[in-house]
């Protein structure tokens, strides 16, 4: 509620301001405008007058009735006398809204030109309050338009959010279902006292591996649903090369047979979450050391310039050619004996998707230079 309030209230403010600005702007701009046609009338007839100094009352009398002005011209001697020689409906020699021309003449005279802006200045204030309702009315529509597209967006967010959410527990439950199917079958056979002590104590065994997998799948499935929620994820600002040459290092202890070189840049900073950053290079070092011969060459280069960018490539057998390139969506698998020989869960790689795109960066799996996989990661600077 807070946001949209906000959001309704920024909308009018910038809908005032463009309003004021244009509006202003015409409004001015036409007042100048009628302002400046009354300068050149009495430009005009003040012409006149000077080009036949010796007969201006004559003139300019005849400027303005053919011209058709309506002009109060009155006659002022050096002794301060004045006489109107030509009255104008409702323009008084002195006081407001009065546009005065003083045109000395022979002898010391002058005549003085009135022409009044009463008109004018009212026209102005009239279309200063059809700008103000307008401004009123136009920030109700908009703030009507802002309400109704919050809560379509917001309406379509939700869609978005329940559909992920369905795709996510069929998904979930489809992972599922392979081990509850193996644990209930051998459930039923313990249950029913049906083995021989051997066979019993390796059903026992499988029993137990399978719901060691469940508990290993239902970790992976939270994660992969907390990565999916917004607001809940604090970021911290992480230097990045760091992170990745410790895991190298920890990845060096446990296959000190694979080869791997480095090219790091140097103190490689960005706002994002340690763990999961974390997580994320440990499933890639995880499926080199249980995927690829123990002599496979691996290699790590971490780059930053306008975007900072994450290789870590093997020359192992990577994967099959169609996923190079593919779009990682939901729980995806790209082997699943892959998972079962390890005993893993098949989900790194969704879970590393999920860590690259909830730090707004993008993922990519392609065929390596060295001959296996290659993950290039692209993440923001910040």
């Amino acid at each position: 509620m807070k946001n949209r309030t906000r959001q309704v209230i920024t909308t009018g403010l910038i809908t005032s301001i463009l309003s004021i600005f244009i509006g202003g702007f015409a409004v001015w701009s036409n007042y100048q405008s009628e302002i400046s046609i009354v300068d050149k009338r009495l430009n005009q007839v003040e012409n006149d007058i000077r080009n036949n100094p010796v007969d201006a009352v004559s003139i300019a009398l005849l400027s303005i009735e053919q011209n058709n002005f309506d002009f109060t011209l009155a006659f002022a001697t050096p002794s301060g006398e004045v006489t109107i020689l030509r009255e104008s409906s409702g323009t008084p020699l002195t006081g407001n809204d009065l546009r005065i021309r003083h045109i000395p003449i022979p002898e010391g005279d002058e005549l003085i030109l009135v022409s009044s802006l009463a008109d004018i200045n009212r026209s102005l204030d009239r279309n200063l309050w059809k700008l103000l309702i307008f401004i009123i009315l136009a920030n109700i529509a908009s703030s009507i338009v802002s309400t109704l597209l919050s809560r379509s967006g917001a309406l379509a967010q939700e869609r978005a959010q329940r559909q992920k959410m369905q795709e996510f527990l069929g998904d979930a439950a489809h992972e599922l279902r392979t081990p509850m199917t193996v644990v209930k079958g051998y459930a039923e056979l313990l249950k029913g006292k049906q083995l021989d002590p051997d066979r019993e104590s390796a059903a026992f065994d499988r029993l137990n591996s399978e719901l060691k997998r469940m508990d290993f799948l239902i970790g992976d499935l939270l994660m992969l649903a907390q990565l999916g929620e917004e607001g809940n994820i604090d970021f911290e600002s992480i230097d990045l090369s760091e992170l990745i040459r410790e895991n190298v290092v920890d990845f060096q202890e446990i296959a000190p047979s694979h080869l791997v070189t480095v090219d790091i840049d140097e103190h490689v900073q960005l706002m994002g979450s340690k763990k999961y950053l974390q997580r994320f290079i440990q499933n890639a070092f995880t499926n080199i050391r249980l995927h690829t011969p123990a002599t496979t060459s691996v290699r790590v280069s971490v780059k930053s310039s306008k975007q900072i960018v994450v290789v870590i490539e093997d020359s192992g057998p990577g994967l099959p050619p169609e996923s190079y390139g593919e779009k990682i969506r939901g729980l995806k698998r790209f082997d699943r004996s892959r998972s079962r020989d390890s005993g893993g869960t098949g989900l790194g790689m969704s879970i590393m998707n999920a860590v690259i795109e909830r730090h707004k960066g993008s993922f990519t799996l392609r065929k390596s230079e060295l001959g296996g996989l290659a993950i290039e990661v692209h993440l923001p600077r910040t």
